[in-house]
This record gives C-alpha cells, structure tokens and sequence, in this order.
C-alpha cells in the first residue's frame, strides 16, 4: 500500500466504504455490537479523508481539478456524493441512509478501478499540458460533477423510497423496511436534493455558457445537446414535482432513471481524441451530462 499513490488510496477508501455498509447491514438485521452504532460513520467519515487524499495527489500530477478519464470521474462524483451525505445527515437523519451511498461507493469505486482501461495516464503525454486551460472550463466541469453527486444521492434516496413504499404496500413486516425512515421523509428529502441538484446544474451550465459563447468551437454539437437535454429533463421533473402533478413511485423512478442516463452519457466524453487539446477541453466542459 503506497500512501502517496492515488489509486492505492481510493482502494482503501472503498475498503472503509465497505467496512461502513457491512456494518449497517449487520445492525439491520439486528447483530449489535457496542461499537456498532458507531462504526458506519466513522468508516464513512475516515472513506471520505483518504478519496479526499487521493483525488489531491492525482489533482496535483495532472495540475488541475482530476477529471480526465473515467475513474477520475466516477470517484469525484463518488466524493461528491459521501460529501453530500455528510452535509444532509446534519440536517436528516435519514436511517440507513449512509448504508446505502456506502455501499453504492463501494462497487462503483471497486468497479472502476477494476477496469485499467478506465485509468489511462493522458497526463504522460509528451504534449500535455493542463487537462484546463481556462479556469473558467474547469469550474463548470466541477460543479458539473457535483451536480451528479447530489443526483446520485437523490437516486439512493429514491431507492429507499420504492423499498419502503413495497414494504408498506404488502402489509407485512419488513425487517428493511422497519429500518427506514418514514416515507414522507424521504419523499421530502428526494425534493430537496432534486432542487440543489438542479441548481447547481444550471450554475455549470450559466458558468460554461460564459465560455462557449467566445469559444464555440470547443465543444461538439452532440455534447452541447445531451447536455441541454439532461438538464431540461431534471428541470421539467423539479417543475411537475413542485406543483405536485409528479409525486411518490412514478417521482422515485423518474429519477432513478434519468441518474442512470447521466452515467451512461459519460461514455460520449470518450468520444473524444486523446491527445487533441480542444476535443479534450470540449469533453470536459460537457461533463454536465
């Protein structure tokens, strides 16, 4: 284990992801230990530092906000999501909340640094530079990607909903579902990750805008319209929502699945060249899809 290699690091931080969504299965299921309650934040908590470690030293090799290939991208939007659930547990506490974004980071962290192809070294190349030139293109990108962490927080939370409604539904008891917070809760705290997901969304995109129009060229048309469609479909779901003709089950699983078109529009970045400069920039400033 190298401490100062960054994907040493984000394989030990999916180990205390791990070590944290095990134990919340384990008191789930009522297996208590004095530690217990304890010990899914704490290896939430101690997950996060050491991504947090890792995505700095890859962020200070590549000299810019890590964004360059697909595991720099599904672990920052794995950050984004453990940050979220950081903040948002100060406000509700959400049982099993942290269980389920735990065990959500672990497979898809675990998953992404299987693939080797996913961690290609563009930042080796002879001619490379910055991933960003323009502070500009990296701020819209990275507040893109947390976007798609507050999405992925809202689609765990809707899974927790559908599982709660279908507990609820079959008039039996459910060991899950007993662990659960009450439905409305969940219902509420989905609208609100929906709304500061949309908002920030609509701030990457304000921010790139700013540079596109001077700059056209550095984006595809292709890019520009998926982007454009994400974020109108999350804004028609936020609107039908807030004046309530969009609500419980049909509200979980729209959301579920627009969250899994964004990650499969993340494929369209590397759609890219690898070593032209301006395809790079345009595919990083799309990162809102």
């Amino acid at each position: 284990m190298n401490f100062h290699e960054a994907r040493d690091l984000f394989w030990l931080a999916g180990g205390f992801y791990c070590l944290a969504f095990t134990y919340g299965i384990l008191r789930t299921f009522r297996v208590e230990t004095s530690l217990s309650r304890e010990i899914p934040l704490m290896g939430i908590s101690v997950g996060f530092i050491i991504q947090t470690r890792g995505l700095f030293l890859r962020g200070l090799e590549i000299q810019g906000c890590p964004l360059g290939n697909p595991l720099e991208r599904i672990q920052f939007i794995i950050w984004s999501l453990i940050l979220a659930l950081l903040i948002i547990r100060l406000a509700w506490r959400l049982n099993l909340l942290g269980t389920f974004c735990a065990g959500l980071a672990t497979i898809s962290g675990w998953f992404a640094l299987s693939l080797p192809n996913w961690d290609r070294e563009y930042w080796i190349n002879p001619n490379y530079e910055r991933l960003f030139s323009n502070p500009w293109i990296e701020l819209h990108a990275s507040i893109a990607i947390f976007s798609y962490g507050l999405f992925s927080l809202l689609a765990v939370v809707s899974i927790m909903y559908l599982t709660q409604r279908k507990a609820l539904l079959s008039r039996k008891f459910d060991l899950l579902g007993a662990f659960l917070p009450p439905i409305h809760d969940l219902e509420h705290a989905a609208f609100r990750l929906l709304s500061i997901g949309v908002l920030f969304l609509t701030l990457s995109i304000v921010v790139g805008g700013m540079h596109w129009i001077r700059n056209p060229e550095y984006v595809t048309e292709i890019k520009l319209a998926i982007t454009l469609i994400l974020w109108f479909g999350y804004a028609v779901v936020y609107f039908l929502r807030f004046h309530n003709l969009l609500y419980g089950s049909r509200f979980a699983k729209t959301s579920i699945l627009l969250f899994a078109i964004a990650i499969m529009s993340l494929s369209f970045v590397n759609s890219s060249k690898p070593h032209s400069k301006p395809s790079l920039e345009s595919a990083y400033k799309t990162l809102a899809l």
